[in-house]
Parts: C-alpha cells; structure tokens; sequence
C-alpha cells in the first residue's frame, strides 16, 4: 500500500481512520484498528510499528 492508497482509504468511508508509523522503513500509513497489535507495515512486512502520534 502506497500513499495513493492510504489517501484513498482515508477518503473512501466515514469510518474512524488511525496514523502508524513503521519503525523499520519510515512508511506511514492508516489502519482502521486503534492498536498496533498485529499490525505489519504494507510496505515492508516488519512488525515494527507504532502510533504516528508517539513520534
């Protein structure tokens, strides 16, 4: 998922969006989910995410 797609996401529902930031590559994207577990980085597989907030 590339920025284009998380525009897109984030345009496409009135649903709650949340901001995560991939530690390992840098990629930010958003997620429906409100935590980080089980989250994977769309562009880098790693495991390593975390709030874009707690930056």
């Amino acid at each position: 998922m590339g920025v284009l797609d998380t525009v897109s996401e984030l345009f496409s529902s009135g649903e709650q969006h949340y901001r995560f930031r991939c530690d390992d590559c840098g990629t930010e994207f958003a997620q429906r989910a409100a935590t980080v577990e089980n989250l994977t980085c769309p562009e880098c597989g790693a495991g390593s995410v975390r709030s874009a907030e707690a930056a």
